[in-house]
Formats: C-alpha cells, sequence, structure tokens
C-alpha cells in the first residue's frame, strides 16, 4: 500500500513538556542548591462565590433586621391548610418544597420569602396576610433611641 509509512519512530528526551520553572527547580536539585517552595492560597482551584470586599464589610454600618412571619400570616396558614385537608407534607408536595419549609412556615421561624408565599396561596387558593418589608437604619440612629 503506498499510503502507510513503515519506517520506525523512536521518540528520545522527556515524554511531556515541563511545567514552567519546574526545569530551573530540577536544575537546582541537580546541583544540589537549597530549594523552598511556597503554596499559593488558591493554588489551581477556582474560586466560587461572590468576591468579598472584606474593608467594605468591616466599614458597613446599616443594621438589617431579619423580617419574620407574624402570628397571624401562621394561624391563617394553618386554619387554610387543614380547610383544605391537607397535611404539612401533602402541601410540601403540592409547592415542590420539603415538609420541613412548611413546617418551618407554620412555626414562624422561616425568613418569609415571597415566591413561597405566593405558592403556598395558589395551593391553598387564599390570600395570606404578608410581612412588613424589611427597613434599613444607620446604626448611628439606633443609638439615638
Amino acid at each position: 500500500n503506498p499510503h502507510q509509512d513503515w519506517n520506525r519512530v523512536v521518540f528520545t528526551g522527556p515524554v511531556g513538556k515541563a511545567k514552567k520553572g519546574e526545569q530551573a527547580v530540577q536544575d537546582a536539585q541537580r546541583r544540589g542548591a537549597n530549594i523552598e517552595t511556597i503554596r499559593k492560597a488558591q493554588g489551581g482551584h477556582n474560586t466560587h462565590g461572590p468576591q468579598v470586599n472584606i474593608r467594605k464589610l468591616a466599614e458597613e454600618t446599616d443594621v438589617v433586621e431579619v423580617p419574620q412571619l407574624s402570628h397571624e400570616f401562621r394561624i391563617e396558614m394553618q386554619k387554610a391548610r387543614s380547610a383544605a385537608g391537607l397535611s404539612q407534607a401533602d402541601l410540601a408536595k403540592r409547592i415542590n418544597e420539603k415538609q420541613s419549609v412548611v413546617n418551618e412556615y407554620e412555626s414562624g421561624r422561616a425568613v418569609p420569602d415571597n415566591q413561597v408565599i405566593v405558592k403556598i396561596e395558589r395551593a391553598l387558593n387564599c390570600r395570606l396576610p404578608r410581612p412588613p418589608k424589611p427597613q434599613k437604619r444607620k446604626a448611628s440612629e439606633e443609638e439615638k433611641f
């Protein structure tokens, strides 16, 4: 076959490229020089999540109150669920959430999420009282009171 080359090919030398700076380290090791290696903080790893400016966080003086569910909301939700004849697990399945989420909303431990509240309202076919929106206050204003 005229398209085949049957000549033997021999590779010599290292099979891969040495990493950047690795050749210099190997040369120094051969000469017997002292070598110090330093690991980078995030060496070779992608950093996930938001990049946070630590100084900006330290200077932050805003105080944000975490919104809580009112007692009225919790009672109305329990009444609507029992009127619909649903258990917490059944309601959770209808709104595609865990049963623990429904339990947290009924016990008042959950931080209100409007999307979850809307799903609960649709599943129970009722309107529930909404929690008040959180207000930002400066720390210096709190000290005045």
